[in-house]
């Protein structure tokens, strides 16, 4: 079976097929994977989740099917073949490369980190290390919930109908990704 590994509820709501895997956000994702692992080892892993656009173009529902995430100078490779397949069976999704920060990115943190990445979240790159470590192949899908120049740490109830329309379209996503991650296309 495929793992769906997020960190929040939320973003795994409309996932189905696929044994869900919650880690909260931030570094520690990483530690509560490796529990969840412990007892469940999965033939592959979709990594779902929101993320912030570091790009105007990419308008919020807009996926992004990671080609690489970084964190710091740290950098990890999605294989390029799972990219590949992954881009065939979402050709709406942009493929490129994610940045992990410590947290919520605002405005200027996004234009600076545009430079290296489509959008930033907060812990894809510490899920990518545990599955990598156990050599579990991986794909990174994220939607975008939060524009270039809108500040996520500012609360406002649009964010809301987004979360839940990014979730769906998540889920939709996952479904489609599951058999690439399983070998089932490549």
């Amino acid at each position: 079976m495929i793992a769906a590994v997020a960190a929040l509820r939320t973003e795994l709501t409309f996932v189905r097929g696929m044994h869900r895997v919650r880690t909260g956000i931030g570094p520690r994702a990483r530690e509560r994977l490796a529990r969840a692992l412990e007892r469940f080892d999965p033939e592959g892993a979709v990594i779902l989740g929101f993320c912030g656009a570091t790009h105007a173009r990419l308008t919020p529902g807009s996926l992004i099917l990671a080609s690489s995430i970084r964190h710091g100078a740290e950098e990890i490779e999605v294989p390029g073949e799972l990219v590949a397949a992954a881009g065939k069976r979402l050709p709406a999704a942009e493929i490129g490369p994610i940045y992990t920060t410590e947290g919520i990115a605002d405005p200027p943190e996004k234009v600076r980190l545009s430079l290296f990445a489509l959008g930033v979240d907060m812990e894809s790159f510490h899920l990518a290390q545990e599955l990598r470590t156990r050599r579990v192949p991986f794909l990174i899908l994220r939607c975008v919930l939060d524009t270039l120049w809108e500040d996520l740490s500012r609360k406002s109830p649009r964010f809301i109908g987004r979360a839940i329309s990014c979730a769906r379209r998540l889920g939709r996503a996952a479904e489609v990704l599951a058999p690439v991650v399983a070998g089932g296309e490549g």
